[in-house]
C-alpha cells in the first residue's frame, strides 16, 4: 500500500461527514485524521500507515500542521463549523468530488470501508468529547508528559506507540465478542 496525500484525504473526510449530514469543525477534523491513520495502521498494518507524516501533540490533541493551516482561518475559530463551500468550489456536486478525492487517491475497497467506520464512530461525538477522548489516550499524553496543560509543543505523536495502542485495544475488544 501507498500513503495518500492527506490535504486530499482531509478534504474526502469532511465533504464525507457533511454528507451524512455530521458536523465538521478545523478541530475535529484534526482529531478523525489522527483516527483514520492510527486505525488505518492497526487494520493494514503498522508499515501501511495512510498519510507519510505524524501527528504533533499539541494543547487540544492530535495536530497535523498541514491541515491546521489550510482551515484555520476558513472560520471565525477551530471550533465553528466548516460548510460544504470549505471542501467543494461553489456549483461543483459534492458526491462528484468526493469521487473523484477517491479515484485520485486509488483507496481500495477496505479502505474506504474503514474510513466509513472511523467517521461513524468518531464523527458523531463533539469536538470536546474527541479532545477529552485524546487525552486519556497514551499516544497523545506520553508526548504532553511534564507539560503544563497550556504548553505549546510540537513534539510528534509516535506512530509506533498509536499502532501498538489501538491495536491492543482491537484486541482486547475482539476478544470480548467471540
Amino acid at each position: 500500500m501507498r500513503t495518500v496525500d492527506i490535504k486530499d484525504y482531509a478534504s474526502y473526510v469532511g465533504i464525507t461527514m457533511l454528507m451524512k449530514g455530521l458536523t465538521v469543525s478545523p478541530l475535529k477534523l484534526q482529531k478523525i485524521l489522527y483516527y483514520e491513520q492510527a486505525w488505518h495502521m492497526v487494520g493494514f498494518g503498522r508499515e501501511n500507515q495512510l498519510f507519510d507524516c505524524a501527528p504533533q501533540a499539541w494543547v487540544n490533541g492530535p495536530v497535523y500542521p498541514e491541515i491546521y493551516h489550510i482551515y484555520k482561518d476558513m472560520v471565525p475559530g477551530m471550533c465553528d463549523h466548516l460548510k460544504m463551500r470549505n471542501f467543494v468550489a461553489d456549483g461543483d456536486d459534492p458526491a462528484v468530488k468526493e469521487k473523484l478525492l477517491l479515484d485520485k487517491m486509488g483507496l481500495e475497497k477496505e479502505e474506504i470501508a474503514l474510513t466509513e467506520r472511523v467517521i461513524m464512530l468518531y464523527g458523531s461525538r463533539t469536538q470536546n468529547q474527541l479532545i477529552l477522548l485524546t487525552h486519556s489516550e497514551k499516544p497523545w499524553s506520553e508526548k504532553r508528559e511534564g507539560l503544563m496543560p497550556y504548553d505549546y509543543s510540537c513534539v510528534e505523536i509516535s506512530l509506533d506507540t498509536m499502532h501498538d495502542y489501538y491495536k491492543q485495544r482491537y484486541d482486547r475488544n475482539r476478544g470480548k465478542i467471540r
